[in-house]
Parts: C-alpha cells; structure tokens; sequence
C-alpha cells in the first residue's frame, strides 16, 4: 500500500489529449490526499525529498533519473499502459472507458508472482489459448524509436536478428509496432510459429496468453512465464500461467481506480 501523500505525480508535456485528461484528473486526486503533481519540469524531480515517491512514464529524458534511482535504492513508480484490456495496439479484446494502466514500484512490469486470487483476472473476460507446442517460424517483435530511446536499447532488432541467425535456421518474422494498428495482427503472424522474441513489448504478455512461448529481457512481465537466454531459443517452456495473469490483473487499473485512489491499496 502507498501513501498518496507521500507522491509526487509527473505529468510530461507530451501527452495527448486523452491521456493528459486522465492524469489531471489522477493529479487532483493525488493533491487532494496531500500529494504532488510536477508538470513537464525534469529537474523538479530530481529537487525531490528522499521521502517523496516520483511517478514517471515512459519519457526518455527520465532514463538518467531512473537509472540514479535504481542505483541507489530509491523508491519510485512506473506507469504505462496495461497488460489486458488496452484500448490500443492489442490483440486481445479491447478495454472500455480509457482501458486499463499499469503502475509498478521500482520496475517498469510486474516482476513477480503474487498470492492474489483470480478475480480479477476473471473479470476481464479475456480467453487464454491452450500453449501451442509445434512451431517453425519465430516472431521478432520490434521496439518503437522511443522504447528504445526510453531504455537505451537503440539497434536491438538488427542485434538480436543477427543473433538468431547465428543460433538457428528457423525463418524470421519481424514485426514493427504499426502493424498491430494498419498491418498483419499478431496473432496473424503467431500462428505456427516457433516463439516470439521480444525486448519488453506487451507483445510477449499478449503471445503468451495467445499461447506462442516467449523469450524476453528480464525487465518484461513474461519474464516469469519465458525465457530470457537466446541461446536456449530451440528450448521454449510452456508453464502454468494462471497464477502469472492473477498478478497481472493485479497490477493493472481502470480509470476510476486510478482516479478515486482504489490503485494505493493494491499496487506493489
């Protein structure tokens, strides 16, 4: 459980209309509780009490911020938007009103499996496809420029092409971040493949409901679900992922829990 007061909520310059709404209506709620809102100004952050938690997204400016934060064991939160029921870019069935985001202390995705029940999981209504064990291709999901930017991963798709190649003759699909939006859906592109490999896309949590087995970095929610070394790419596993999408569910929240405060009493 998190003390709002104990926030400082940072709200970029960036954000579309939409979205910008949505923390402004976060931001008040956060005030209300005694809590900060920071708008767009980088070395406000940085000016903050050691006891004040930054809530950051995904700007790369942050990057030097967050990796000082890390390093030194500070408490900050990471939100973007959520495992199932986006609105979005996705796959899976869509989400209503905004969709779901998901907020985590001190990681940019869900690193470990929680004791929680499955309700909320259940409540999204969202099918789970039976592991699919055979397979020839393998999906590359690429990083968009400002992922890569975000993370410092700037030539990770011709890196881990190059990679695969020296590891396997299996053909390669890549895929860039608009096809989900005008091109071939990515289940389209599953579909008798071998894996999915990824840096961090909520691609690799979608192919991994969609039952295609995964290999990610660390840092991704399907960490815990895939493999993160390359060179046992001829060695997927296909674990029980029930307890791994009650955690999901978990992590993510709706608009009225973000803006009514539900999300303090959940998130981790």
């Amino acid at each position: 459980m998190i003390d709002p007061a104990k926030v400082c909520l940072f709200i970029p310059g960036h954000l579309k209309k939409f979205k910008l709404e949505l923390f402004n209506r976060i931001g008040a709620t956060v005030e209300r509780a005694g809590g900060r809102v920071v708008r767009a100004e980088f070395a406000a952050l940085d000016r903050l009490p050691d006891d004040i938690i930054p809530i950051v997204g995904c700007t790369p400016e942050l990057k030097p911020l967050i990796e000082g934060w890390r390093a030194r064991g500070r408490k900050w939160i990471y939100w973007d938007r959520g495992y199932a029921r986006r609105v979005f870019a996705t796959d899976l069935p869509t989400g209503e009103n905004g969709g779901f985001y998901r907020w985590h202390v001190g990681s940019f995705q869900t690193q470990a499996i929680r004791d929680v029940p499955d309700d909320r999981w259940r409540a999204l209504k969202t099918e789970v496809w039976p592991w699919q064990r055979t397979g020839r291709h393998i999906v590359v999901a690429e990083p968009s420029e400002t992922y890569e930017r975000f993370h410092g991963i700037e030539g990770w798709t011709m890196r881990t092409v190059r990679r695969l190649n020296e590891l396997t003759d299996r053909p390669l699909i890549i895929r860039n971040k608009e096809m989900q939006r005008f091109g071939r859906k990515l289940h389209e592109d599953l579909k008798g493949a071998h894996c999915l490999v990824t840096h961090g896309s909520n691609a690799a949590v979608e192919a991994v409901i969609m039952g295609c087995p995964v290999f990610v970095h660390q840092d991704s929610a399907a960490s815990m679900v895939g493999r993160c070394d390359l060179s046992r790419i001829e060695e997927p596993i296909y674990p029980d992922r029930q307890p791994w999408l009650n955690s999901l569910a978990y992590s993510q929240f709706d608009e009225r829990e973000l803006v009514n405060g539900d999300l303090w009493k959940m998130i981790t």
